[in-house]
């Protein structure tokens, strides 16, 4: 598994370019050549000495993979965005039913106070105080409709740009992590010959300083010789 030095994208083997950001391809740096080969030691504290360094180059790789894994499914999870916003209106019409309950409360109070006074002309006078009731309220509700209107929108505002930055941070972070990633393998894939993929593992490796510690392997190839076995 190769990475992207410069966006982290993965590689296939035979990449020359990378297909997201158009960098070239290292080849002499992703693939092992005689120039990076290493030497294996041949006695039994040396061995002890490089297999101790790749058990915790091995655990370091491995946790860099599983992180990486972990953000790549977390990436594939679709992020809902729908763009949604409140209207004024939908906060607003309960004022237009308490508008017309309060034109029709002092419309009532008003009619009994005149027919008990026998002032037939104090109608208009009811009329207009239930109307600047009516409307007061209104202008009041319109008012409060549109203050909860806007600071919902800017919530649901403020959660979208939020998940949008998260995203965008968790790409940037998986993508330094792919470069960490790469370079990691690379600066021990000198022993990428002597050691077979499958025991490229830390549980390995303190499985052939065991090997060596009880005298089971003479030097380093031996122990990966007797896992194999």
């Amino acid at each position: 598994m190769t990475y992207c030095r410069k966006c982290g994208a993965q590689l296939k083997d035979n990449d020359v370019f990378c297909f997201k950001c158009g960098e070239t391809v290292d080849i002499e740096a992703n693939n092992l050549s005689e120039a990076n080969m290493l030497t294996l030691p041949q006695t039994k504290e040396e061995s002890i000495s490089v297999a101790e360094k790749l058990m915790d180059e091995y655990a370091s790789v491995e946790k860099l993979l599983k992180e990486i894994n972990e953000n790549e499914m977390i990436l594939s999870r679709p992020v809902i965005i729908d763009g949604r916003r409140y209207t004024g209106f939908r906060f607003f019409w309960p004022f237009l039913i308490y508008g017309y309950l309060a034109l029709m409360a002092v419309y009532i109070v008003g009619v009994i106070i005149c027919v008990l006074n026998e002032d037939p002309g104090g109608m208009v006078l009811v009329m207009f105080i239930g109307l600047a009731a009516a409307g007061g309220l209104m202008i009041w509700g319109g008012s409060l409709a549109g203050r909860k209107r806007d600071r919902l929108n800017k919530e649901l505002s403020d959660e979208e740009y939020e998940k949008r930055k998260r995203v965008k941070e968790l790409v940037e972070r998986t993508n330094e992590l792919k470069i960490k990633y790469n370079n990691k393998v690379n600066e021990f894939s000198g022993y990428h010959q002597y050691v077979p993929y499958q025991f490229r593992s830390k549980q390995h490796m303190e499985r052939v300083v065991f090997l060596l510690e009880t005298n089971k392997a003479e030097n380093f190839s031996d122990a990966i010789r007797l896992l194999d076995n």
